[in-house]
């Protein structure tokens, strides 16, 4: 049977699929469209003018995007395959999503279709209310559901990535603080081609944060697949802990520079750490943001 999209269809998933936070120097990912078929592209730049973090942040970005498409795909009622790098000869096509014919919405995923408008970053304060074992073990499944794993980092090596983000700070003075301190934030959505991600530094201070938990999002393997699957591993486990009243904030400032990230990498048995998570409740719920015309994200359509 031929599957044929709606124009409708195609407003919602790729509208959905813009509306993922920034990832800190990331590129914006696009999509072309083909009958039920989905590509999500990063338009190639030379490689001599990206560092390391950035490819690996706009991976990470397109792992979420393809998450968000998926979770309103299974809310249309279609459920979805994908491969990753799927086309030797086109290296820009990150992932392709497959759809299969609509039927009922898909209960793995659509129930979290309602989260994607949602605020899941903040800048604001967080409660010191702790992280309730059922709820963690909730997210500890969201993350394995896209083969990735989140890390519950506890004394004392919290305190030791306490003291790394110091070091962090004082080797770049807009950096993050420390999660347990006063100081200059970084902002949750900084990067660019999103409306609601604007500047990069936030000149503010905060309140004091210690009733958070910090998570490291982690993964066995270290290559671009890994890098896709955390991004989508990292947005489900966003709307999962969205649906539960939480919020986050990226430390990304941690796994941006290749000695900083070793560092966490020790702190986590040697395995690849995607992000760096301050997970907790808001001191005020969470709002809806402003999605980004989903006509903007389109290629092309056949």
């Amino acid at each position: 049977m031929i599957i044929e999209l709606t124009d409708d269809e195609i407003g919602i998933l790729l509208s959905t699929a813009a509306h993922v936070p920034a990832m800190h120097n990331a590129r914006p990912c696009r999509f072309e469209v083909h009958g039920p078929v989905i590509d999500a592209l990063v338009d190639p730049v030379p490689d001599e003018t990206l560092a390391g973090s950035s490819v690996r942040a706009t991976h990470l970005g397109v792992g979420a995007a393809v998450l968000n498409l998926r979770v309103a795909a299974a809310m249309l009622g279609h459920q979805t395959h994908f491969a990753t790098l799927p086309d030797p000869a086109r290296p820009e096509i990150k992932a392709r999503i497959f759809l299969a014919g609509r039927g009922s919405p898909v209960a793995e995923l659509s129930h979290l279709y309602g989260e994607t408008t949602r605020r899941h970053l903040i800048r604001e304060q967080l409660v010191d209310r702790p992280i309730q074992p059922r709820i963690r073990r909730v997210l500890d499944r969201a993350a394995r559901a896209e083969e990735a794993k989140l890390h519950w980092l506890e004394t004392p090596a919290r305190s030791r990535l306490d003291a790394l983000l110091r070091q962090t700070t004082d080797a770049d003075a807009g950096g993050f603080h420390s999660f347990s301190t006063r100081g200059p934030q970084r902002r949750a959505f900084a990067g660019y081609g999103y409306p609601y991600r604007t500047g990069d530094l936030l000149d503010r201070t905060t309140e004091d944060l210690t009733g958070a938990a910090v998570a490291v999002l982690i993964t066995r393997d270290e290559d671009e697949d890994a890098w896709i699957r955390a991004g989508m591993a990292l947005q489900r486990v966003l709307l999962v802990a969205t649906s539960h009243g939480l919020a986050a904030t990226y430390l990304d400032q941690l796994t941006e520079r290749t000695e900083t990230r070793a560092q966490v990498r020790r702190l986590v048995a040697g395995h690849w750490p995607q992000m760096v998570l301050r997970i907790g409740y808001p001191a005020q719920s969470n709002g809806h943001t402003g999605r980004r015309d989903w006509h903007e994200p389109v290629d092309r359509w056949f």
